[in-house]
């Protein structure tokens, strides 16, 4: 009869390194898959939890960025950041709804 070198691994001693591995496994199994399972909804957006824009920081055009962070107001035009929201806030009379392009509702 043939022996196998190495340690021997006693039932429980193989159950604990067996169970420890499928822990693992099932743990970046769950990392890797998580994003697939997730939907994105308008709620849930990252866009979505930024602070309505403070106005009083922009007076005019020469204080805007070319920094893309849309903002979506209640006439339902996308303006490009917060800034170019403010600045036409103070010429028309409209209200911040949320960060990101506006969508047809």
């Amino acid at each position: 009869m043939t022996r196998l070198a190495g340690p021997v691994i006693q039932g429980s001693e193989w159950f604990d390194k067996m169970s420890s591995t499928w822990i693992k496994f099932f743990f970046i199994l769950t990392l890797v898959l998580l994003p697939y399972f997730v939907t994105e909804t308008p709620a849930a957006s990252i866009e979505n939890l930024r602070e309505t824009p403070n106005c009083t920081l922009y007076k005019s055009e020469s204080d805007c960025t070319r920094t893309l962070i849309p903002v979506c107001a209640d006439n339902r035009m996308t303006y490009y950041n917060a800034c170019y929201f403010c600045i036409e806030k103070l010429k028309i009379p409209i209200k911040y709804k949320y960060h990101g392009i506006c969508t047809r509702e």
